[in-house]
């Protein structure tokens, strides 16, 4: 049988005691320090869909949001073809709700757009 003993002792003796000024602490995954020319700075904000691109102060119109998802729901119909409409309609819903729309235009709108694509 084996003993174990002198595999601990070993091992306890290469670890650092605290007592030595010079020794690096263990960690399992060592802190890497940037130097500042090698830090970057955050990448610039670009406008989202649900953004005005002119900047304007007043909020979009109900119209204008409908427009915006239809759009984007028939971009992606051609991958939700052959799914279950129900898991269709949560990827689609899903999409809208990413980007900001409320969720009542989001249903909304996927519904009609599935209906009228025959996938649900």
């Amino acid at each position: 049988m084996a003993t174990y003993s002198s595999d601990l002792s070993t091992h306890a003796a290469n670890q650092p005691t605290g007592d030595d000024e010079s020794a690096e602490p263990t960690t399992p995954f060592p802190i890497r320090r940037t130097k500042p020319s090698q830090r970057r700075d955050p990448a610039p904000r670009t406008a989202s869909v649900t953004e005005d691109p002119e900047g304007s102060s007043e909020p979009s119109s109900p119209e204008d949001d409908h427009a915006r998802a239809t759009e984007l729901v028939r971009s992606k119909l051609r991958t939700v073809r052959g799914l279950d409409p129900d898991k269709a309609t949560r990827r689609l819903v899903g999409l809208l709700a990413r980007r900001g729309f409320s969720p009542s235009t989001a249903y909304s709108v996927v519904k009609t757009e599935l209906s009228a694509a025959d996938l649900g």
